[in-house]
């Protein structure tokens, strides 16, 4: 009898001690049977249920699912990446500028604002002919001079694009550092419209004779950009990106030649650079935008 008493209370102990075990399920699939010593904001301490003596192990939070403790309360830790709480205090607004467009003809200023973790909107506005004007070359039969002249390009063009960030984390000495709301890789569908004037070569074939025309463009064309962009000391941004898409424009050769009755014909190229992004093929066909912006993050 007595040593039935004896058995009876071991198999209890052996319960009970089984029972309060806490549980923490890691992300990768593996749960822990283990005893929590601490529920940090980063990371938990915890003890092997078998070594109550032994070390304490530590588990950055990031790497957790959820952990059920022994008396069957469960917490679930959200994706901090996600966590809109984790980007609390950050700036969410940028203006930026396109670096490298004074070289091609025009100045791109742009403004961003982020609405939530991984999702942005962004605008700009392109000032054609604010830049480096690009020299025409070319030679008259008719006069035999030859003769070199600015294309001093003149107008304008509006975007807007709707961003879709997939956010990085960092990982420091074993502790999860969250990366800025308006950093990382993005998907941004993109409109583009504008109008600019510019110079260009008028040959006239019942002449022989080069003189000086312009013409008016006006162009569209729907991006599909992909970039990167990346947060400095809480106050710089860097974008860079490339887009391809769909572009339509009326844009015609530099050449014109003027038939015998006086009238002006028109040869549409097959290529047509329209500073805020490039057409490949007869419009409409592929275009093809590229950049790097630069800019401050605001309030």
């Amino acid at each position: 009898m007595k040593s039935t008493f004896l058995l009876f209370t071991l198999i209890m102990i052996i319960s009970i001690s089984v029972k309060a075990q806490d549980k923490i399920y890691r992300k990768n699939g593996k749960v822990l049977e283990v005893k929590i010593i601490e529920i940090g904001a980063n990371e938990i301490k915890y003890k092997n249920i078998n070594d109550a003596e032994g070390p304490v192990y530590v588990l950055e939070t990031d790497r957790v699912k959820k952990i059920i403790t022994a008396d069957g309360k469960v917490q679930v830790f959200s994706d901090n990446l996600k966590d809109t709480e984790s980007y609390e205090g950050q700036l969410t607004k940028a203006i930026k500028i396109n670096f490298f467009s004074p070289l091609y003809g025009y100045t791109e200023f742009g403004f961003e604002k982020s609405f939530g973790v991984g999702k942005s909107f962004e605008v700009s506005v392109g000032i054609i002919g604010l830049g480096k004007s690009e020299p025409l070359n070319f030679y008259d039969n008719y006069s035999n001079i030859s003769s070199s002249v600015k294309i001093r390009q003149s107008g304008g063009f509006v975007s807007a694009g709707y961003k879709f960030n997939k956010l990085p984390d960092f990982i420091f000495f074993g502790k999860t550092k969250m990366s800025h709301i308006m950093q990382g890789t993005y998907f941004k569908p993109t409109i583009y419209a504008g109008h600019y004037k510019e110079n260009i070569i008028i040959s006239k074939t019942s002449s022989a004779q080069s003189v000086l025309g312009k013409q008016n463009v006006t162009f569209g064309s729907l991006q599909l950009e992909l970039g990167r962009q990346r947060v400095f000391g809480e106050k710089f941004v860097l974008d860079t990106y490339f887009g391809i898409g769909y572009g339509a424009d009326n844009k015609k050769s530099t050449y014109q030649y003027e038939s015998t009755n006086n009238n002006y014909q028109y040869y549409e190229e097959n290529t047509a650079y329209n500073y805020a992004n490039s057409r490949f093929g007869n419009s409409p066909s592929l275009s093809f935008t590229f950049g790097l912006k630069i800019g401050l993050l605001i309030k």
